[in-house]
């Protein structure tokens, strides 16, 4: 019945989403990321950008550490639609859709101290009646119906239950059964509704199961559906959508252990099996935005309700005075000087939304950023703000690119160069950024783009060599009350950076590439190749285009949707806006910029509205990769040395990692015996061994000799009998460190 397909690996896109003080329990619904943490009775949301923000919080002592898991009720079967739901050992906790202190809903009673996992049942008759399921770490399983009636209705002792799924009736034999998961053993148990269970899958360090939905759901505009905890890293981090497609009915199940996630396929006749991540790390809570969950509604705040009065059509006309022509902006010179005064703040009136706007930079000053040229203005020809029919309430801002090259619209992948001990590796991370369909029309059009990293610091920065983002992007500053700095929420002052919310006609993206084998750092980006030309011709929901702009080959549009930025009535606006072309050939990259002045209808102007701070898209500060301990290079089998395989490890934690334990399989038949590893100059390990399979904490050589101080790196090197299999899908490998924990390094 069950058949594993070996050596199969899919590339997930797994990326970087936020900061988090050790993620536990994760919860989401197409509007909602909930967040429990581990040492603290407390649950976050985390915004689409990554903002953390405390939500609730349940019984409990700071500095209790507990794995608290949730889930949100999609309103089957009598529960009420969007309540949260907490696991505390023995006590589930009910949590409203709005947050505050939960409170209590039910007990399992013979439920441990820790780790209980939870879930609602989808499949309803034939399974589990859409009763909550809750599984206990000495092994117990309960079911739960709304009025919190609980069933103890099986038990498998020493099995340390977590991260239940209810199977729907399509996946085989184990349709309509809970499958549950345990990280030390390895294994997912299958559990009928009568209490009798098997072993149904094995996977490294398993530590929940998870449906892969018929249509993936994004949460709220981020296009990402999975998001997943990394505790010991702190950090949350989320799959793309795209990632999930062709797949839905099969589940995965990520490990705790740093094995990455496997998928599982039933065929029909026999369940298929391959790892779907590789990339590793510890993997605590996961789950899917669950597009069941119906959207909570709002509390009525004068910011939440306001609705800008829509147009009798979907195409909004627009207004030909509020076009602006951008005016080239000169280079920067040393003796230049300037004092930020803007365009005299509009009066706020119910109607008068609009007033012209000249971007100040570059100009000299003791931030650095605001010498930086912007050599590329010109591919701005033309950006207006549009109104409602009444002339009163902004409805979008609209930039109009045209120039040789197609718009870029995002950085998909960076690559880090790094050298250590004579070996040089590269660690090549990918982000999703919206393709242009091929085969496909010339013009095209996206709602809501991916644009790649939105990260704006360190090596996986998503930014020019200047660090301005690649992706087109918005700034706000709320000048209503003549702030002292009226440009504060522009990037040169830390702004955040809003993506855009449309874009229309030809684009491309971007590949970065951080070359650390050199001092400084060589940061180069070369964009992809161009597409057919469109010229002038855009693609489906476009808006016109202004009349008599030059046409160079490449047209697109850019566009915000102003009630998607979140901007309070009776308050005026600077938007600031920049973007870049398509070859990035220029010292500094190739980037224009434009500002408009908006203000909002309604009235008085109430609390000033804080102008953003320095925290980057989509993190919540300023660093947006946090330290990691990873396997930055492997080379199998390198010139004059065909008997070896090494490994350079990474170490940005910040602290001294000491290497404790190695596991590796590789091809025996090929390979032959492993005789001996390095680690840099010293051998750690010398006993020759067969079989294919190495697991070992015996190590040689000093706890001093096999650490990786802070910033810096190592190299291993496995030494075989024969010419060793160059295929890295033929290995596994994972190596142990003290604090950091397990370290994939193969495939």
């Amino acid at each position: 019945m069950f058949m594993a397909a070996a050596g199969l690996v899919y590339a997930a896109n797994r990326m970087f989403f936020a900061n988090e003080s050790f993620p536990t329990g994760i919860s989401v619904s197409p509007t909602q990321l909930l967040v429990s943490q581990y040492c603290r009775p407390q649950i976050d949301q985390i915004s689409p950008t990554g903002v953390v923000t405390p939500f609730a919080t349940v019984p409990g002592v700071i500095g209790e550490c507990k794995e608290r898991y949730m889930a949100t009720s999609p309103g089957l079967g009598g529960w009420a639609p969007t309540d949260i739901y907490v696991t505390d050992g023995t006590q589930i906790y009910k949590i409203s859709t709005l947050g505050g202190a939960g409170v209590p809903f039910t007990t399992v009673p013979d439920c441990g101290y820790d780790h209980s996992g939870i879930t609602f049942d989808h499949v309803g008759p034939g399974a589990f009646n859409f009763d909550m399921i809750v599984t206990c770490n000495n092994g117990i399983v309960a079911r739960i119906n709304p009025a919190g009636n609980v069933n103890e209705f099986a038990f498998l002792p020493g099995t340390g239950l977590e991260g239940p799924l209810v199977a729907p009736l399509s996946f085989g034999p184990f349709g309509g059964q809970v499958l549950a998961a345990n990280d030390d053993q390895g294994k997912v148990y299958a559990i009928k509704n009568d209490g009798s269970s098997n072993v149904a899958f094995s996977w490294a360090g398993a530590e929940s199961v998870h449906l892969i939905p018929d249509v993936p759901c994004p949460f709220a505009t981020t296009g990402k559906a999975f998001f997943s905890a990394l505790q010991q890293q702190q950090q949350v981090v989320a799959f793309p959508t795209t990632d999930f497609f062709g797949f839905g009915g099969d589940i995965i199940i990520p490990s705790e252990q740093g094995f990455g996630i496997t998928k599982i396929h039933w065929n029909g006749s026999s369940y298929e099996q391959m790892t779907f991540d590789a990339a590793g790390g510890g993997y605590e809570g996961s789950a899917f935005a669950d597009c069941s969950i119906p959207s909570p509604t709002p509390t009525p705040t004068p910011t939440a309700t306001f609705t800008p009065t829509p147009t009798a059509t979907a195409t909004f006309t627009p207004t030909p005075t509020a076009t602006f022509t951008p005016t080239p902006t000169a280079t920067a010179t040393a003796t230049a000087t300037f004092t930020p005064t803007p365009t005299p703040t509009t009066t706020i009136t119910p109607c008068n939304p609009l007033a012209s706007c000249t971007p100040p930079y570059p100009f000299a000053s003791g931030n650095s950023r605001t010498n930086i040229a912007f050599n590329e203005s010109e591919v701005q020809r033309a950006y207006r703000v549009t109104t409602s029919p009444d002339g009163c309430t902004p409805v979008t801002v609209q930039v109009f690119y045209n120039d040789e090259h197609a718009l870029t619209l995002g950085i998909r992948q960076i690559q880090v160069k790094r050298s250590c001990s004579g070996t040089t590796g590269t660690t090549t991370t990918n982000y999703p950024v919206s393709p242009m369909a091929s085969p496909g029309p010339t013009a095209q059009s996206v709602d809501h783009p991916q644009v790649g990293s939105q990260i704006q610091d360190g090596d996986q920065a998503g930014t020019d060599t200047s660090d301005r983002p690649m992706f087109p992007a918005l700034f706000i500053t709320d000048i209503t009350y003549n702030p002292p700095n009226p440009l504060a929420g522009d990037w040169q002052y830390g702004g955040t950076a809003y993506p855009p919310h449309f874009v229309s006609g030809t684009w491309k993206a971007a590949i970065r590439i951080v070359d650390k084998t050199t001092n400084p750092a060589a940061i180069t980006v070369t964009p992809d190749a161009d597409p057919a030309k469109n010229n002038w011709n855009l693609g489906p929901g476009a808006d016109p285009v202004p009349a008599g702009l030059t046409n160079e080959g490449y047209g697109a549009e850019i566009r915000w949707n102003v009630d998607e930025l979140g901007l309070q009535p009776g308050h005026t606006y600077r938007l600031y806006f920049m973007e870049h072309d398509g070859d990035q050939n220029k010292v500094g990259g190739d980037s224009g910029q434009g500002c408009t002045y908006i203000t909002m209808p309604g009235g008085p102007a109430g609390t000033p509205t804080p102008t953003p701070t320095a925290s980057p898209t989509p993190t919540s500060t300023p660093t947006a990769t946090p330290g990691t301990l990873y396997a930055s290079g492997k080379t199998l089998g390198p010139s004059g040395a065909t008997k070896t395989i090494q490994i350079t490890f990474q170490n940005d934690t910040g602290v001294g990692q000491l290497l404790t334990t190695l596991q590796m399989t590789w091809p025996q038949a090929t390979n032959g015996n492993l005789r001996s590893i390095k680690m840099g100059g010293t051998t750690i390990y010398n006993t020759s061994t067969g079989g294919g399979s190495l697991n070992t904490a015996a190590l040689l050589g000093t706890n001093a000799q096999r650490t990786i101080a802070a910033g810096t790196c190592a190299v291993l090197t496995f030494t075989f009998s024969n010419n060793v299999d160059t295929d890295n899908t033929h290995y596994t490998g994972t190596a142990t460190f003290n604090p950091f924990g397990p370290v994939p390094y193969l495939p």
